[in-house]
């Protein structure tokens, strides 16, 4: 690194601006004119290096040779103290690769900027120079338009043009000799990755890439390995252009397709051809359906037989197309693909705990139904309305269709299944639940199949007038299976489709089955694969790897033919692989895009002012927070594809992993002097309470039972934890586990025994209450309950909780918390504030009212979901929140429509 102030001749270094192929960059004042100028230059280490400094050499020689609008100017070459350096003008901008991490360029501008660039390669060509390094880094965009840099990996070749002569020298032999790799993998052409001979047409493949890149703000090629990747560009094709940005013409669609061909023979010969169809392109714009009319023949001095002949052929002609004419306008109208979007109302539709999709569509494809208002309300969009209509309001989840379009089910709360009117209107219970919903499909018998996360369960059916769920199926761990999940009918409604998940593998090892309801058998239908869809085309359509794939699928016979096709090459995935989309019978495709990032969240501490200071955790989908009695590291849950609890290590600065085992770990909780973590955990089946020491990292089951608990708060001595439980036939009820040192002791409740300890309810009903927390002095249980008609904060004596009953909140309330002193107790309001309550200090309770002690704009896990998304330091001063980004935020989620999709599904992929 060159210090500021340093001379190079009459160059003296500014600061340094970055790094560009094989030498660093400084921005430079060139004393001579009075001129800022940007200085590449070779370090003396890699100068001694013959190979490298000829490609030093190379570069100066291919950039001087240049004066084209589009390539950067080269002003100087130079030497000083064994030092080799360039200078070369200085541009003002951003690179692309910076302004794609924002997001695809609008349309025009990257024609313009992809026609700025074929100029830039076909003025380069001319003078018998491959770049061979073209990517969004090595290009510069100014107010002037793109400019092209780098030069370090250019290779001089015999002139493009006839006539002209090239004074370059050819590459020496074996540069690019069997085996040699040069360049940036994600744009390389197949013939660079093989170490074959690259020439103008190298340039033209990774020109495509870029244009991909542009117009859709996402690599053409992707892979999780340089391995993967080197295979993706070897042999596979990027999704059209035109399938993520509907505006794109399909004549973008064929110029892209054939820059990217394997094959060099097959892609545009020069990049004048390309630069020729690019203009065309941008001039044409909507136009590109217009057929050109020729120019008519005169007739002149033709013979009169010529002329007879002419006129009669004119006649012909005339009636064929008269015929032509007349078919076209009385032939019944093709469908017509269309794309729309849709934004919805303040909210991703992708629930917060991500195991649920919450997206559906009515069968006639009329109405997209899903969940909005930050998981409040239920919303039904006709696609031939302005605006959506609210049906529902609450907490639902999960909504699906019944077959004649005029029901709408869902759950609300995590615990009970619903249904209402597909207008609006009231709702009405069908059925109470074990846990929280993974998905239900609505069966032309009106019966509905449905999944929780209660993994003992599997597949459970209830009538849709109302009853007691039974059991269908149960997961095989001998198999390998942890879950049975994302029913779907086939036609007929005999058949089943569900997603089985695996208790290791994660999402790659998920298969998607049939169920035979009449035998109760099962067959594997797809593996590596997961939430698919029946169309009546004959092929499923299901989520792998976050891509919606699609395949040919034999009904009777309940198999797959040939290869699966990826047919939407973006959908927003929860971490069960739940997509969010759906097909309608119709031929209706509807799916959610963007928002990958918006499960991405940061920790800050936020002081009782409102000052925020960031916390240096890296960003992640974080839940549930909870600060260790020392104050010196952070338990949070991570709602990714692992599931896992981490810990934020203060003083350290150190993010670390848990729990690693198969299965969600979740709500986790500190005891006592903060060696061990409390949590819910899915590892042996059902959720249930387990321990573990941070340190050694020894796991110890508490509890086990069917129902799902969840911790939520230790006595302070550490001896009882209180959890939330959920019951089919009492709801979710606060419970407590006494953990008996000696041994397992009976459980009060006659259930199957915990494993250490015996578990006592402390507020039981057939209605909601949940999150309760003991004060730091062990005399009072704060919790939430929902028997008022709507959340409230309240508050008992403990351990004796039949003592006394008080409402703390007014106007709503979730999710209490005490002050580590006793002497206050939080919650949050139903518009997502921070509110205070004054607690007395005697014997008996007394509070004052609650008052607003930070605004909204926290994460505060909306869609139903209970858990506590912050927590207090020990001297009271400073609450860790959890706040998603602005970097998040820009990129809401949309609904992506796309109507009569099956012509084109069928194209994609024919079951021939």
């Amino acid at each position: 690194m060159l210090a500021p102030g340093t001379r190079l001749g009459v160059y003296e270094v500014l600061a340094a601006i970055g790094h560009g192929g094989m030498g660093e960059v400084y921005r430079a004042r060139d004393r001579r004119l009075d001129r800022t100028v940007a200085v590449k230059v070779l370090p003396g280490d890699i100068s001694v290096i013959p190979e490298l400094r000829q490609r030093f050499e190379r570069e100066a020689r291919a950039i001087a040779s240049f004066n084209h609008p589009h390539i950067c100017t080269l002003h100087d070459v130079g030497s000083q103290d064994g030092i080799d350096f360039l200078v070369m003008e200085y541009l003002e901008g951003e690179t692309l690769a910076q302004r794609l991490a924002t997001g695809a360029l609008p349309f025009d501008q990257a024609l313009r900027h992809g026609i700025e660039i074929a100029d830039a390669l076909d003025g380069a060509h001319r003078l018998g120079i491959v770049h061979r390094d073209l990517k969004p880094g090595n290009i510069m965009l100014t107010k002037a338009g793109a400019k092209l840099l780098d030069f370090g990996l250019a290779k001089n070749r015999a002139p493009a043009v006839a006539g002209r002569l090239s004074m370059l020298p050819t590459t020496p032999p074996g540069l690019t000799q069997q085996g040699t790799i040069l360049g940036t993998f994600q744009y390389m052409a197949p013939e660079q990755l093989e170490g074959r001979d690259a020439d103008a047409r190298t340039d033209i493949f990774a020109c495509g890439a870029v244009l991909h890149e542009m117009l859709t703000g996402r690599p053409a090629f992707q892979g999780q390995s340089q391995a993967s990747l080197i295979g993706a560009i070897l042999k596979d094709d990027p999704p059209p252009v035109s399938a993520i940005q509907p505006r794109a013409p399909y004549a973008l669609d064929r110029l892209v397709r054939k820059c990217l061909a394997k094959d060099a023979d097959a892609r545009w010969q020069s990049a004048r051809d390309l630069l020729d169809e690019l203009k065309w392109i941008a001039e044409a714009g909507d136009q590109l359906s217009a057929v050109p009319v020729p120019a008519a023949t005169t007739a002149g001095a033709l013979g009169r037989w010529r002329r007879v002949a002419i006129v009669t052929a004119a006649m012909l002609l005339l009636t064929v197309l008269t015929a032509s004419l007349t078919w076209l306008l009385t032939r019944p109208a093709s469908p017509r693909l269309s794309r729309l979007t849709i934004m919805p109302p303040r909210a991703a539709p992708l629930s917060i705990d991500g195991v649920v999709r919450d997206l559906a569509i009515t069968p006639d494809g009329t109405r997209l139904i899903y969940v909005g208002a930050n998981g409040t309300q239920l919303f039904a969009r006709a696609l031939d309305a302005l605006e959506p209509v609210a049906i529902y309001k609450g907490a639902p989840r999960s909504p699906f269709v019944s077959p004649d379009g005029q029901w709408v089910g869902f759950f609300e709360g995590n615990i009970t299944l619903k249904k209402v009117a597909v207008t609006g209107g009231p709702a009405v219970t069908v059925a109470s639940m074990d846990s929280t919903p993974r998905g239900a499909t609505w069966l032309s018998d009106d019966t509905i199949v449905f999944a929780t996360v209660n993994v003992t369960t599997g597949l459970q059916r209830v009538s849709a007038a109302g009853g007691t769920p039974s059991v269908m199926t149960k997961p095989d761990p001998n198999q390998g299976e942890l879950d049975h999940l994302s029913p779907e009918a086939l036609p007929g409604g005999r058949f089943v489709l569900f997603t089985i998940s695996a208790r290791t593998g994660g999402l790659d090892a998920a298969q998607v089955a049939v169920l035979d309801l009449q035998t109760s058998t099962q067959k594997v239908a797809v593996r590596g694969g997961s939430h698919a869809h029946y169309v009546n085309t004959g092929h499923l359509v299901y989520g792998a790897a976050g891509t919606l794939r699609a395949i040919a699928f034999d009904v009777p016979r309940l198999e797959t033919r040939g290869a699966p096709v990826l047919v939407v090459p973006e959908v927003v995935t929860a971490a069960s692989g739940a997509v969010d989309a759906v097909v309608a019978t119709e031929g209706t495709l509807a799916y959610v895009a963007g928002g990958l990032e918006s499960v991405q969240r940061t920790l800050v501490w936020v002081d009782r002012r409102g000052q925020e200071t960031p916390i240096a955790a890296p960003p992640r989908p974080y839940l549930y927070p909870r600060i260790a009695p020392d104050g010196r590291q952070i338990a949070v849950f991570a709602a990714d594809q692992e599931s896992d609890i981490w810990v934020w290590d203060i003083d350290r600065t150190t993010l670390t992993r848990i729990t690693f085992e198969a299965g969600l770990d979740i709500y986790p909780i500190w005891i006592a002097n903060g060696g061990r973590l409390v949590f819910g955990s899915e590892r042996a089946g059902g959720r249930n309470l387990f321990w573990q020491a941070v340190g050694t990292g020894a796991v110890e089951r508490l509890s086990e039972r069917d129902s799902v608990q969840d911790p939520t708060s230790a006595s302070p001595d550490g001896t009882r934890i209180v959890f939330s439980q959920t019951s089919t036939t009492t709801g979710v009820d606060v419970m407590q586990l006494i953990i008996d040192d000696a041994g397992a002791a009976a459980d009060s409740t006659q259930q199957p025994q915990a494993s250490r300890g015996r578990i006592v309810p402390l507020v039981q009903t057939p209605l909601i209450e949940r999150n309760g927390d003991i004060s730091p002095d062990g005399r009072w249980l704060a919790y939430e309950a929902n028997d008022s008609g709507q959340f409230e904060i309240y508050v008992r004596p403990y351990p004796d909780v039949n003592g006394g009953r008080w409402q703390v909140s007014t106007g709503g309330g979730t999710r209490p918390l005490w002050a580590r002193n006793g002497q206050e107790l939080f919650y949050v309001s139903p518009t997502g504030a921070l509110m205070r309550v004054p607690v007395g200090r005697g014997p008996a309770w007394t509070s004052a009212a609650p008052a607003k002690l930070l605004d909204e704009g926290y994460f505060t896990s909306p869609g139903g979901n209970p858990g506590r998304t912050y927590d207090i330091s020990p001297d009271g001063q400073r609450f860790v929140m959890i706040k998603v980004g602005e970097a998040q935020q820009t990129t809401a989620p949309q609904i992506v429509v796309v109507q009569n999709w099956l012509e084109e599904l069928k194209r994609l992929v024919p079951t021939n």
